[in-house]
């Protein structure tokens, strides 16, 4: 369910440094269809308060995507551009693999994430999430992607030690966009792990 303006304002006016019910208000821009130029107001404010918020990221992303208020191209150069500005181990390393994944969702063949581009958008996620704190609420579901991403590109061993890593929370990327989440992450898992006995080392 989607705050309400007056529950935001109330919010902002208790801790004005606090980022949180700005991002709640992302979800208002996405649902009810704020236009790009409130959108950027919006996330000036946001970034003012925390530029490398994660939560606030992952949401606006969100927001950039061609399914919702976007495009392909302003998803992309969202991504990138958090990323490139952000510090190790922040997560947002990850931004761009999730851009990639929601811009191709229609696409997503063996060779697309196989492809040197994807390959490299995936190591540099892997050193990023390897840097940040342990603790990290939103760690786990990264690695739930960053598993997924490994497993769809042959890299079975690198893929189970992510897998051994994070438990079987389905709300987290790819899964939740299954109709049957539980069984396709299980699914996907158990593949990983008996492919995983007699993958060959490269080269």
């Amino acid at each position: 369910m989607l705050a309400s303006q007056d529950d935001i304002k109330r919010a902002l006016a208790l801790r004005p440094d606090d980022p949180t019910p700005l991002v709640a208000e992302i979800w208002r821009a996405l649902g009810l269809g704020y236009p790009n130029r409130e959108m950027r107001t919006l996330w000036s404010e946001i970034t003012a308060r925390a530029p490398h918020h994660f939560e606030a990221h992952s949401s606006a992303l969100q927001y950039w995507t061609a399914k919702w208020r976007g495009s392909k191209r302003l998803a992309r150069e969202f991504a990138e551009k958090a990323a490139a500005a952000a510090p190790p181990g922040s997560l947002l390393a990850v931004l761009p693999v999730i851009a990639w994944y929601e811009n191709h969702a229609d696409e997503l063949g063996d060779a697309g994430f196989r492809s040197p581009q994807v390959r490299e958008l995936v190591d540099t996620a892997l050193a990023d999430a390897a840097l940040a704190d342990p603790d990290h609420p939103r760690l786990p579901e990264v690695l739930h992607l960053l598993a997924y991403f490994l497993y769809r590109q042959g890299r079975y061993k690198a893929a189970r030690e992510q897998f051994r890593q994070v438990d079987g929370f389905t709300e987290a990327l790819p899964w939740r966009y299954s109709f049957v989440k539980p069984l396709y992450y299980r699914a996907v898992r158990t593949k990983t792990a008996r492919k995983a006995l007699t993958e060959r080392r490269p080269g």
